[in-house]
């Protein structure tokens, strides 16, 4: 029988940790979860993460980048598997992506700048103008907006709209440019946790958002390009099935997001008098209406 911590940071993340139960199941092991969640208190990761090491598990599945480096940081050397980290070797959880060096691998989340880029050029094809809002305070923000920008190069013309604070989403009316097409959120604490506010403020603007974000889509924003969590779950249970066999976790290279999925949201494209391509609306994986 091995013993398996989960430490989830949020209750978003659950389709991730329904993944990794689903991939270890497939592997024919006898296993028993021991599961702890922060409900979003960042503070309380690392007693959290302490409680699963009393329990002495086998291996910790740690969901967020908060959450890994807490596992991570434990004394001793319990293996640790995470997602969806967009940045595992800024986070200091593994030495390079394809030798991680030390005692975590994992699947990283971020979707390719790139590929979002040209999403957001097949879904509005005459937008020239994009505002980037984003939670200042976030290195995972920072950094996919460092990425944003060398893919939209020649594409957009962008403006940054940082926020660092929910009180600052309070004023967003008055921060928006006149002359914006859109509004790009990527991934953020803040900002996910205060989207109604966003969204209401875009919609009195007749801004259509795209998000990094897939809980946005039902909730408002137009479309995403994201990963699919249940499936870094899954291939998370692959790697912690590896490492139970007497793998060593800096010997796996850590995975990325391969195959992103997209999400659309015709109620708000016909709100905003948004014509979506037939083609786009076939390749999505998830319609929202």
């Amino acid at each position: 029988m091995h013993n398996i911590g989960i430490l989830q940071l949020t209750q978003n993340l659950d389709d991730a940790v329904h993944g990794f139960k689903s991939g270890l199941t497939g592997q024919d092991l006898a296993v028993e979860f021991h599961y702890v969640n922060a409900d979003g208190a960042l503070h309380d990761l690392p007693q959290l993460a302490g409680k699963l090491a009393k329990q002495k598990v086998d291996l910790i599945f740690a969901c967020s980048t908060p959450a890994a480096q807490a596992a991570v940081a434990l004394a001793g050397n319990i293996p640790v598997v995470f997602t969806p980290v967009f940045d595992p070797v800024g986070a200091g959880l593994v030495k390079t992506m394809d030798k991680p060096g030390g005692k975590a691998t994992g699947m990283a989340g971020m979707v390719p700048a790139a590929a979002k880029a040209a999403f957001i050029r097949e879904l509005l094809p005459s937008a020239n103008n994009i505002g980037i809002l984003y939670h200042s305070g976030d290195s995972n923000a920072l950094l996919e907006i460092s990425n944003f920008k060398q893919a939209a190069a020649g594409l957009f013309s962008l403006v940054e709209l940082p926020a660092d604070k929910a009180e600052d989403l309070s004023v967003l009316a008055d921060r928006l440019p006149p002359n914006l097409d859109a509004l790009f959120l990527p991934i953020g604490r803040v900002i996910e946790e205060n989207f109604a506010s966003v969204a209401y403020y875009a919609e009195a603007a007749n801004l259509p958002i795209i998000t990094s974000h897939a809980p946005n889509v039902p909730a408002g924003a137009l479309g995403a390009l994201v990963a699919n969590h249940f499936e870094l779950g899954r291939a998370c249970g692959a790697q912690a099935a590896q490492i139970l066999a007497g793998a060593e976790p800096g010997n796996i290279p850590v995975g990325i997001v391969e195959h992103p999925e997209i999400q659309l949201n015709t109620f708000v494209a016909a709100n905003l008098g948004i014509e979506l391509s037939p083609s786009l609306l076939v390749k999505a994986k998830e319609v929202f209406e």
